[in-house]
């Protein structure tokens, strides 16, 4: 459907949504509590009208592309760090925000959100991820996860505000040996310790290897996938509404309908 039908469908289902409103109101002796009513559906109707002739053509207009005709170019060895991922976010994306579920060999377990992961072949099915570390050269706890007991499940996470807030909690830092499951409010499945109830999907992968990347502290792990959890009975054509990254820190469903900030992997210092 075109961005018009898709207003005009809406605001129909508004005004028989009203008008039932007021059969029941009507019905229960409330006569005089249905004008606020009328007065919404009268207001709809006009805006109906003015979609349909035409007077709000221009809110439906497409929004104007940028082209390299006047471009600069940035060299990237200048830009501050934060800018600089700032930048990449921005344009790499959307990307999948996958949420990490692994556990060391006491049984420790750790969640942390990637948006770095990335199919690199089906046959067999391998993706990457890159990890980084610390000021203290310390890496996430879920590389050394990875690297102990070579498991983790990767949960596709639904699109609600009600998830950005719980992966926000789990991207805070912690001392190690600390669980972030104690503070997203997540619960487990009974079918696995590391699978997630609310998780849209997730895909069970095995550890095999990790390189250092040219230049930098970041390291680039190998997995292979071995399980799909799923409760689609089939390929979904258009992919699932779950969670992404579009632009910098910010999460929002895929296809994008609204945005949601995320700081706490600043340690709660927020950049501009």
């Amino acid at each position: 459907m075109d961005r018009k039908a898709i207003v005009l469908d809406y605001l129909r289902k508004c005004n028989a949504y009203a008008e039932k409103s007021i059969a029941r109101k009507r019905d229960r002796g409330e006569v005089e509590q249905t004008s606020s009513w009328e007065s919404y559906i009268e207001f709809n109707n006009h805006a109906i009208e003015e979609i349909q002739n035409g007077t709000l053509n221009s809110w439906f207009s497409p929004m104007p592309t940028s082209n390299m005709e006047h471009a600069k170019r940035m060299d990237v060895d200048s830009i501050e760090h934060a800018q600089r991922a700032g930048w990449l976010s921005g344009l790499l994306s959307p990307r999948p925000l996958v949420l990490a579920s692994t556990q060391d060999e006491k049984g420790n377990k750790n969640l942390a959100p990637y948006t770095s992961v990335m199919a690199v072949s089906t046959g067999p099915p391998l993706l990457i991820a890159s990890f980084s570390c610390n000021r203290e050269g310390r890496y996430r706890d879920t590389l050394h996860n990875l690297r102990t007991t070579k498991r983790a499940i990767l949960h596709l996470m639904p699109s609600t505000l009600e998830a950005v807030k719980a992966i926000d909690e789990t991207a805070a830092p912690l001392p190690q040996g600390e669980s972030e499951w104690n503070l997203s409010g997540l619960t487990e499945s009974p079918h696995d310790p590391l699978l997630i109830n609310e998780a849209v999907a997730a895909l069970e992968v095995e550890y095999l290897e990790d390189r250092p990347l040219p230049d930098a502290v970041a390291r680039l792990a190998v997995l292979r996938v071995t399980g799909i959890w799923t409760s689609e009975s089939s390929i979904p054509p258009h992919g699932l509404d779950v969670l992404c990254q579009h632009g910098h820190d910010r999460l929002s469903p895929s296809p994008d309908g609204w945005g949601e900030k995320v700081f706490k992997h600043y340690a709660g210092r927020k950049l501009s």
